[in-house]
């Protein structure tokens, strides 16, 4: 069971508030158990209940160095070293 989730499916967290310009104003306190941090993308969803708002997940991002793995790739991987 996730952290969003009780016994019913859903926990009240607390209170949020929506701003002259439309902004939802989330209590620090709230954000920072939720682990949400400034520029994180939030998914709006319309349900039976109301609106409901998930984080998203970042897809992974590939990064090429354009030379062969070198020592330093792996330093502190002790027993899980491979070919040796």
């Amino acid at each position: 069971m996730s952290r969003w989730e009780g016994v019913s499916g859903k926990i009240k967290v607390g209170m949020a508030r929506v701003d002259e310009k439309g902004r939802v104003l989330i209590p620090l306190e709230e954000r920072l158990k939720a682990g949400l941090r400034p520029g994180v993308e939030l998914e709006v969803t319309q349900e039976e209940e109301g609106l409901f708002l998930r984080p998203l997940v970042p897809k992974p991002v590939r990064v090429r160095s354009g030379r062969k793995w070198g020592r330093e790739t792996f330093p502190d991987a002790g027993e899980a070293t491979f070919g040796g």
